[in-house]
């Protein structure tokens, strides 16, 4: 039975035992901080460490795609490792991950490597590739997984609720009008990202009201395949919000995850959010 690795970026957001279990090769997206460049790879930067210097940092940080040489480097390792290489990245309409992994796969077995644009980020992503790996552990093929998450992918989303404005502001994402605007009126944004592209699931006046609108999103999703709570540096409000599903929980393992920094630079800290996979209906 030919042997299948699963290589993706590292803003898949999949816990670290996960990625070990099922030997997922990541390779890291960088964060810069003004003139320092650290891989968010957890032993360069953490999601702890990243989120407390956002906080502090009069400069927003930036976030980068690996070289192509670093991709190449990774990926010749696994494909001396497996027979064939399924890379999975974030979505290509929102970074330059995926044709990153598309110019390192033409310059090594282009042949045995099976590229997917996720067309998602965080845990939207992470599900897909955890499923990938489940599927190449237990004996399919590269087109059986490809098929799987060109299924999956309609039915993923992601949904972030912001404390603040600030962090979309500084990035450039929304004006300064608005921010100030939304500053006056305690605005709480709600973000959907789905089927590649970003945009606003509703605007809220408190953090409560924050809180209950991803709970009543969650339901609306409801029944679930896959489901995961995510936060930027807010462990008791993921706590909070993973108990108010629980009617709803899927039978698989819920996983509280810190968010990539890929979102993390423009949600700032003290957010939360879903990444789900709805049931087929």
């Amino acid at each position: 039975m030919p042997r299948i690795l699963i290589l993706t970026d590292s803003t898949n957001d999949l816990p670290a035992e996960w990625i070990r279990q099922y030997d997922i090769r990541v390779i890291p997206t960088y964060v810069h901080f003004d003139m320092e460049s650290l891989a968010d790879d957890g032993v360069q930067l953490t999601r702890s460490d990243f989120y407390t210097r956002l906080a502090a940092s009069s400069i927003l940080p930036t976030t980068a795609a690996p070289s192509v040489g670093e991709v190449l480097t990774v990926m010749e390792k696994a494909l001396q490792d497996a027979d064939q290489v399924v890379a999975i990245t974030a979505a290509a309409s929102l970074s330059g991950l995926y044709n990153t992994f598309r110019l390192a796969a033409e310059q090594t077995a282009p042949d045995r490597v099976t590229l997917i644009d996720s067309r998602m980020t965080s845990m939207g992503m992470g599900w897909q590739v955890l499923t990938a790996a489940e599927m190449a552990q237990a004996g399919a093929s590269t087109e059986e997984i490809k098929a799987r998450m060109l299924d999956i992918q309609p039915r993923s989303h992601v949904w972030a609720a912001l404390d603040t404005m600030e962090y979309l502001r500084r990035s450039g994402r929304v004006s300064w009008a608005a921010a100030m605007v939304g500053g006056l009126f305690q605005i709480k944004p709600l973000i959907h990202l789905h089927d590649g592209s970003v945009g606003s699931a509703a605007r809220v006046r408190t953090s409560h009201r924050a809180f209950e609108t991803l709970v009543e999103i969650a339901h609306q999703a409801a029944p679930l395949e896959r489901l995961a709570v995510l936060h930027t540096q807010n462990m008791a409000g993921a706590r909070q919000l993973l108990d108010a599903l629980v009617d709803i929980r899927p039978d698989s393992a819920v996983p509280i995850v810190d968010v990539t920094p890929v979102i993390g630079v423009h949600v700032g800290p003290n957010g939360l959010g879903l990444g789900v996979v709805q049931k087929n209906r």
